[in-house]
């Protein structure tokens, strides 16, 4: 391809740039995310410093199915590809961070790059305090809400903003009911049973008051004592253990 003249050259870039954005608009298989990275990465490497690709295709790539993250990879190595030629953009860090903290549990790599762009002279202030926790207290809530949360304030494009801000109450839902598992644990060793709802544990003295879910359902406990939402399908954790397991 660098063969060709500056004209075609050009033409192909486009062309396959075109392509790219045509993939998002249109994927809804994992196959069909898999191909966005294919079409990015063609056009990357046609022109390396086209920096809207790495963001634009890197957040669309990933795909979640039955509890599991699929292309993964494919994503990382697109936004690791977009480092090596933007290594002072800091908004292509905090997504390449979320990436190996979420789909390859590698914290301490995450904490190193969002150490260094907290470094740079356009960084939020927030991002020096990330790290730090992200160091000491990976996959903690307050580490995962700040991560989201930075994401969300960071993003160029209004899709990738409403993503990390459900992601945000997401984490903040995760937390209350880790909440109530515990209450549960605290009233089953102490009675017994199992309490017949949540409002039992209020009742007893479990739960300081009634839990609020941030995505505006209904926290309740299942068969077994374990909180959910009816907000959400499966909860966070159980997405990310699947996740985990899914992983070599």
């Amino acid at each position: 391809m660098r063969a060709i003249g500056a004209p075609i050259h050009h033409l192909v870039t486009d062309y396959y740039w075109i392509q790219t954005i045509q993939a998002v608009g249109k994927a809804k298989t994992p196959a069909e995310h898999r191909d966005i990275f294919d079409y990015a990465n063609m056009v990357t490497d046609l022109d390396p410093k086209f920096r809207q690709v790495y963001v634009f295709a890197g957040v669309s790539i990933a795909y979640p199915l039955g509890g599991r993250w699929l292309n993964g990879e494919e994503s990382t190595r697109l936004l690791e590809k977009g480092l090596e030629h933007f290594p002072d953009y800091v908004y292509l860090r905090i997504m390449l961070a979320y990436n190996l903290s979420t789909f390859h549990r590698q914290y301490e790599r995450a904490a190193k790059i969002v150490e260094e762009a907290s470094r740079m002279p356009d960084a939020p202030p927030y991002l020096a305090g990330l790290a730090t926790r992200l160091h000491a207290q990976a996959g903690n809530f307050d580490a995962g809400l700040d991560f989201a949360r930075s994401l969300a304030e960071s993003a160029e494009e209004p899709e990738t903003r409403e993503l990390f801000e459900r992601r945000v109450k997401e984490i903040e839902l995760e937390r209350e009911l880790s909440h109530v598992d515990a209450a549960v644990q605290r009233y089953q060793q102490r009675v017994g049973s199992l309490p017949p709802g949540v409002d039992a544990l209020v009742r007893a003295g479990d739960l300081p008051h009634m839990p609020e879910d941030p995505l505006g359902g209904d926290i309740e406990l299942d068969a077994t004592g374990r909180s959910y939402s009816t907000a959400q399908e499966k909860r966070l954790t159980d997405f990310a253990r699947a996740n985990m397991e899914a992983s070599p």
